[in-house]
């Protein structure tokens, strides 16, 4: 039996009051532990927000990856497509006020409009567009050909192609075609082109007559080619056989002008 004496008082004051420091220390972890949880889920919930708008700004990126991807794999369907857009990154000069683009395409578009069905072969293909006004001439490789507006799959697959971003009667000519593998393949042979020979371009406008200056391969990046010059040229594109990053690239300065 336990006497009350001053050793005793002092062990249970002890002992009651370490009962009562665990406890609150108990306590207090409590506290703390959801004081801590609370901030956490609030940082968690904070980063979940800044992840939705890092997230909802990649989105974009992605997209435009994508689209990037998409438009590789259109240059593998059509490599001039390839340089019909790229040509947005050239500087083109401001065309002075004797560059007028005013090549009609009247009887281009009605001839478009009363073919029954698109032509699948060369052959039919000229016989479609015979009339067109809109053509090129290059008598050393025996070719009298029409030409229409783009150079898209569809476009080079029955025309000699004009690139959009450049000019169609002063200055700088670009016109592509393809050389090998498909139905119309009309640059097929101006790799045979010397420096010298006459290349003809026709329009509701009149007659330019060109001599070749230049015959070459270049680099498919090389746009410098297709940029719009003083003078008035006329520049060739198609594909280099067998280099599929390479392109063959004829240009002709004008010698003679019919109106």
């Amino acid at each position: 039996m336990l006497t009350y004496t001053k050793q005793n008082v002092n062990a249970i004051t002890f002992l009651c009051t370490l009962i009562l420091f665990l406890c609150f220390h108990f306590v207090l972890n409590y506290f703390i532990s959801d004081i801590s949880i609370l901030q956490n889920k609030k940082i968690e919930t904070s980063l979940k927000e800044k992840n939705r708008m890092v997230y909802s700004k990649v989105i974009p990126l992605n997209e435009i990856a994508k689209q990037k991807q998409i438009s590789t794999e259109l240059i593998k369907l059509d490599d001039f497509q390839f340089y019909t857009n790229s040509l947005i990154e050239v500087e083109n000069n401001n065309k002075t006020n004797n560059q007028e683009d005013t090549v009609n395409y009247n009887t281009t578009e009605e001839i478009i409009e009363n073919t029954e069905k698109e032509p699948t072969t060369a052959r039919e293909a000229i016989k479609t567009y015979e009339k067109s006004n809109w053509r090129i001439k290059i008598p050393k490789l025996n070719l009298d050909v029409h030409i229409l507006e783009g150079t898209t799959s569809n476009i080079l697959l029955k025309a000699v192609g004009h690139f959009e971003n450049t000019t169609k009667w002063n200055g700088n000519i670009g016109l592509a075609a393809h050389n090998r593998g498909y139905h119309c393949n009309f640059f097929q042979n101006i790799k045979n082109l010397k420096q010298g020979d006459e290349i003809i371009y026709y329009t509701n406008q009149g007659k330019r007559v060109y001599k070749v200056i230049v015959n070459q391969v270049i680099e498919e990046t090389d746009w410098s080619y297709l940029k719009e010059t003083k003078d008035n040229r006329i520049t060739l594109i198609t594909c280099e056989e067998n280099r599929r990053t390479y392109r063959r690239c004829i240009q002709a300065v004008e010698v003679r002008v019919d109106i």
